[in-house]
């Protein structure tokens, strides 16, 4: 009986840490974000601006920023820095069709992810992919964070 507890043990074990990887996208996350890697320094980026609003300290973005990716069409992207390095961007939409454009190429490059809700996205033990849309302002997001230290 002790060892039928132990094997019944083990097997759970085995079966949840197997769920937890299963979590985590198998295909590597991106390491840069049009051409501005994770962790890079603030001040070795010449071309952001920051935003005026005081409510987005450490907020940035490009003035002669690119207003699609892949072939959806963009309201604007974001650049965010915690203590003075790169660990997040944000792009908004609008539209339900650009809102397909975005996830279609995402599952492309990085296979299906998960939904919950308005949210779908993707997940690495140090990065995640978030998509959302809101269907009562007809308009969305898209979130890449680096969720691992910067150096």
């Amino acid at each position: 009986m002790h060892t039928l507890r132990l094997f019944t043990f083990a097997l759970v074990l085995a079966v949840s840490a197997h769920a937890a990887a299963s979590d985590f996208v198998s295909v590597p996350h991106p390491t840069s974000f049009r051409g501005l890697e994770w962790g890079v320094d603030l001040k070795d980026v010449s071309d952001l601006l920051p935003v005026q609003d005081a409510g987005f300290k450490g907020t940035y973005f490009k003035k002669n920023e690119s207003m699609t990716l892949g072939e959806a069409e963009l309201v604007s992207v974001a650049y965010y820095f915690k203590k003075d390095k790169l660990y997040r961007v944000g792009v908004a939409f609008e539209g339900r069709t650009n809102q397909f454009f975005l996830k279609d190429m995402l599952i492309e490059k990085y296979g299906p992810g998960r939904g919950i809700g308005f949210r779908y996205g993707w997940m690495w033990p140090d990065f995640s992919i978030e998509l959302n849309y809101d269907n009562d302002k007809e308009s969305g997001s898209l979130y890449y964070t680096f969720e691992g230290e910067v150096q």
